[in-house]
């Protein structure tokens, strides 16, 4: 059934801007501010310690330059031995079981393209059949899907036509009511999707 046959068409439904623009909007607004509020306070909190690093850094190589640099140099060929060891212990193996999954796959299609081409020197016809009947099949379906559509779209438009012809200011007023209160619904969702998400 067609919107502009239903009986409620011409029930204009109400505008509530004040539940469904101002007051999500001023939560999502409020929301905004308090999170943007928190990550400048984060920001500023990770800056300040970074600084607080660097200066001690730059102390402590000042006050002790050749003892920190052996440090740091320790520290770094321990963390290249820990990556070496990890890059040996993880990342080899997993590489080496994708690179066997590789060749065992590339083997199956090549097996499989052997076969198709061999069913399609014994069959031709009925190999290209098969595998052009789920194309025409699902172009088929689309095909009655878009029929569907058109026809409702059309006998929409025909039903509108014929309201403006039989009550021109009313329907263009039902018109303009429902669609500006569907667009608030939109903006409503639309925000309280926005707010969940916060």
């Amino acid at each position: 059934m067609s919107i502009f046959k239903k009986p409620d068409f011409f029930d204009f439904k109400p505008l509530d801007l004040e539940h469904k623009v101002f007051l999500p909007t001023r939560e999502l607004y409020s929301s905004l501010s308090l999170q943007v509020s928190e990550l400048y306070r984060q920001i500023k909190t990770v800056l300040l310690d970074w600084h607080a690093e660097v200066a001690v850094t730059a102390k402590q190589i000042y006050a002790h330059p050749v003892e920190t640099g052996s440090q740091w140099y320790a520290q770094a060929v321990d963390y290249g031995a820990q990556m070496y060891a990890q890059v040996n212990e993880v990342y080899f193996p997993k590489v080496e079981s994708m690179y066997e999954q590789t060749v065992v796959d590339a083997t199956q299609l090549g097996l499989q393209a052997g076969e198709f081409w061999q069913a399609f020197y014994d069959h031709p016809q009925a190999t290209v059949a098969a595998l052009i009947e789920p194309v025409t099949n699902y172009t088929n379906q689309a095909v009655d899907v878009v029929e569907v559509y058109f026809v409702s779209v059309y006998s929409a438009i025909v039903d509108l036509f014929n309201l403006m012809l039989e009550q021109p200011t009313e329907t263009l007023e039902a018109v303009y009511q429902n669609a500006l209160a569907g667009l608030l619904d939109i903006y409503f969702q639309l925000i309280s999707s926005l707010l969940a998400m916060l």
